[in-house]
C-alpha cells in the first residue's frame, strides 16, 4: 500500500472515530436523591471535549438547557439555564443560570460524579446508557439536541426506541395510570394517562378467542407517545435556550400545548376492528391553534391504521371515487333549516366530501355502525368539520372490499 493512500485510510478513519465520539451520549442517575436523565453533545471522556447537553427529571419529563463552559482539565461545567421567556430573554440577553454543574469521568465514561450548586448543593451521580447515531450536522448546544427530537418525530409515526433515541425513550417509558376496563363482553379496553402530561389515549385489555393484542397496543401506545413528546416539547420553550433567536411571546408560558385537554373516545372494538376519535385545540406557537376532531380505524390483529382506500372498492389516491361519493350525498340528511342550509352552501360541503371523506364504526351491542365524516380540512374552514351520514354497516357492504368485509365480520 502506497504512504498515500495509507494516509487516506488514515483520515478517513479519524473522521470515522471523529464523529463517533461527536454522537450524543444519554445518562441516567440523580442530583441528590431525585432521578434525571441527561443527553451530551458529545462523549464526556472525549479529552478537551467542550460539552452542552439537556437533561430532565422523570417525574417532569421537560428538557432543561445545559450550556457549555470551558473545560478544566478531568473536570467540565456546565451552566443549567434558569425558565426565562420573551420578556427577559427576548432581545438576545443570556437566560440566567439556575445551577451549575460540576463533572468529571470514571471507568472510562461509564460513570460521571460531581456537584450541582444552585440555591443548594447536591451530589450528581450519572451512569452512562447509550449514544444515538449522529445527525447530518453535529448537535453542539441544547437547542440543537431539542431540536433533533422535535424534528425526527414531530408528525411522524416512527417508533420511539432506545437505538432511535435513548434519551426520548427513557422519557417517555413512564409509569402510566389505568382507567378502569370498558368496553363488550368479547372486547374490553381501558384508557391510559401518563400523569405528566394528563391526557388520555386507549389500550385494548382483552379480546375473545385470544386474539393478539401486542400490535394494537404497540401502535396505540406509539401515537400517545409522540403526543405526550409534543406535548414536553412544548412546556420546554420556557426556556430562552430552545429558541434559535430567543423566546416568543406566544411559545414561552410552559404549557403543555392544549394536550392536556385533548380526548380521546372509543367508539367500537371488536377482535377484529377498532375505531376510536381524538379531539383537541394545540397551540405552541404560530398563526392559530390546530383544532382537530379526528377518527381512526384499525386492523386489531396487524395493528394498522386502515383508510378509506382499505375499506372500499370505489377510491382514487386514498380519496372517494365517484360511485362513493354518490353514495353518502344520496343517502345524508340534508339540512332543512334556512340557517343550516346556508352553513353547509358557505362551506360547500359536497365539494368537501369529495376530498376529505373519512370513515369510522360506532359499535352498538353487537351492531356496527358505518360513519361518514369530513376531516382534516383547513383550519380556515375546520368548522365545516362534522359527521355527514351514519347508518348500519350491513347498509353498505356492496361498497367495502371483500378483506375489508370479513373484518367487520364478528
Amino acid at each position: 500500500m502506497s504512504a498515500r493512500n495509507r494516509l487516506s485510510l488514515l483520515a478517513a478513519f479519524l473522521i470515522v472515530a471523529a464523529a463517533a465520539q461527536a454522537a450524543p451520549v444519554t445518562y441516567a442517575g440523580k442530583v441528590g436523591a431525585t432521578d434525571i436523565v441527561v443527553e451530551f453533545t458529545g462523549d464526556p471522556s472525549a479529552p478537551d471535549a467542550a460539552l452542552a447537553g439537556r437533561y430532565f427529571y422523570r417525574s417532569q419529563g421537560i428538557d432543561i438547557p445545559l450550556q457549555v463552559r470551558p473545560r478544566k482539565g478531568r473536570w467540565f461545567e456546565l451552566a443549567e439555564e434558569e425558565a426565562c421567556g420573551a420578556e427577559k430573554c427576548g432581545e438576545g440577553q443570556a437566560a440566567p443560570v439556575a445551577a451549575t454543574w460540576r463533572l468529571s469521568t470514571a471507568d472510562k465514561g461509564k460513570t460521571l460524579e460531581g456537584t450541582w450548586n444552585g440555591k443548594k448543593t447536591r451530589v450528581l451521580k450519572l451512569t452512562r446508557i447509550a449514544a444515538r447515531e449522529q445527525t447530518e450536522t453535529p448537535a453542539a448546544s441544547p437547542f440543537e439536541l431539542h431540536d433533533f427530537t422535535d424534528s425526527k418525530f414531530s408528525g411522524e409515526d416512527g417508533p420511539i426506541t432506545m437505538d432511535a433515541s435513548p434519551y426520548d425513550y427513557l422519557r417517555l417509558d413512564f409509569a402510566a395510570k389505568v382507567g378502569e376496563k370498558a368496553g363488550w363482553p368479547d372486547a374490553s379496553y381501558s384508557y391510559v394517562t401518563d400523569p405528566r402530561t394528563k391526557f388520555a389515549r386507549p389500550r385494548i385489555v382483552e379480546l375473545s378467542g385470544n386474539v393478539p393484542i401486542d400490535a394494537a397496543n404497540a401502535l396505540l401506545q406509539n401515537r400517545h407517545w409522540h403526543d405526550s413528546l409534543s406535548a414536553l416539547n412544548c412546556a420546554a420553550l420556557r426556556y430562552a435556550g430552545f429558541h434559535q433567536n430567543g423566546p416568543i411571546s406566544t411559545m414561552d408560558d410552559g404549557s403543555l400545548g392544549g394536550y392536556e385537554e385533548s380526548s380521546s373516545e372509543v367508539t367500537s372494538l371488536t377482535p377484529k376492528l377498532m375505531s376510536w376519535r381524538e379531539s383537541g385545540s394545540l397551540f405552541c406557537g404560530g398563526a392559530h391553534p390546530d383544532n382537530y376532531s379526528d377518527a381512526y380505524t384499525m386492523d386489531v390483529r396487524r395493528g394498522v391504521l386502515l383508510g378509506l382506500q382499505d375499506m372500499f372498492t370505489d377510491t382514487v389516491d386514498g380519496k372517494p371515487g365517484p360511485s362513493l361519493i354518490a353514495f353518502v350525498n344520496e343517502r345524508r340528511k340534508k339540512p332543512t333549516e334556512q340557517t343550516e342550509i346556508d352553513s353547509e352552501a358557505e362551506c360547500g360541503t359536497d365539494d368537501l366530501i369529495t376530498e376529505y371523506l373519512a370513515a369510522s364504526f360506532k359499535r352498538d351491542g353487537d351492531t356496527q355502525r358505518l360513519v361518514f365524516g369530513l376531516q382534516g380540512l383547513p383550519n380556515v374552514i375546520q368548522a365545516c368539520g362534522d359527521d355527514v351520514l351514519e347508518m348500519p354497516a350491513s347498509d353498505a357492504r356492496a361498497l367495502f372490499k371483500p378483506e375489508f368485509a370479513r373484518l367487520l365480520d364478528q
